[in-house]
């Protein structure tokens, strides 16, 4: 899970559970033991306090019910925007569509990870040139052709592993649809977008400032200026 205030990864521990059963009205004596609750703890890193809602199933203690096996959960205070701020280098019409995905990922992983998924193979065609009739060979190409660094070629190339390509052909061939995803999958994909957004638009952006800041210096001594720029 991750903290809303200082986004740092934690295991979430609540100290307080609060949870009740859900009533069937269709069916009073149903004992299925559907519940939902609220648990809370302090963040390991800030310190801040997070309160996650439950949903899942519960057994009675001491009279109270207790969320035995949760099915879902998510934070809801202290409330968050998507927590992730991009550099100024990056394009508006990239940047809206990450900070989409980023926020559906605090409510549904599956329908970050296509809007990432989507990201990603817009990023690889309009920015890359690298169009293949679907994004496994479009990864295929970025590793093999973009001259990119060894930890992000690597990082692409597994978001076909920990997102099951394989078993999941729609995430490759139809990048938009919203299907299951594994564990850390969606989370993962945020990382790659970051990733690649430095080294497609961040790194060349701050090196052609450096560049034209030298080169100003070099004019200012009376000097050539810097060869291919």
């Amino acid at each position: 899970m991750r903290c809303p205030t200082c986004r740092k990864e934690f295991h979430a521990q609540p100290d307080r559970r609060q949870a009740y059963f859900l009533v069937n009205e269709e069916d009073p004596e149903d004992d299925s033991g559907a519940a939902f609750g609220v648990a809370i703890q302090l963040c390991p890193s800030c310190h801040n306090m997070v309160v996650i809602y439950q949903e899942g199933e519960a057994v009675e203690i001491a009279g109270e019910a207790k969320i035995m096996t949760i099915k879902s959960e998510r934070v809801i205070f202290p409330e968050t925007d998507s927590g992730r701020e991009l550099p100024s280098e990056v394009p508006d019409k990239y940047r809206s569509e990450f900070e989409e995905a980023s926020v559906a990922y605090e409510y549904s992983a599956k329908a970050s990870a296509a809007l990432s998924r989507r990201l990603l193979q817009k990023v690889l065609r309009e920015e890359l040139g690298i169009r293949k009739k679907d994004l496994s060979l479009e990864i295929d190409d970025f590793i093999e052709s973009s001259g990119a660094p060894s930890y992000l070629t690597g990082a692409v190339d597994a978001i076909r592993t920990v997102g099951n390509f394989a078993a999941h052909p729609l995430k490759s061939k139809s990048t938009g649809e919203i299907v299951e995803v594994e564990e850390g999958e969606a989370e993962w994909l945020l990382e790659v977008l970051e990733s690649l957004f430095d080294f497609v638009f961040v790194q060349p952006a701050r090196l052609k400032q450096r560049k034209e800041e030298l080169n100003q210096k070099l004019r200012d001594l009376g000097k050539p200026e810097l060869k291919g720029t």
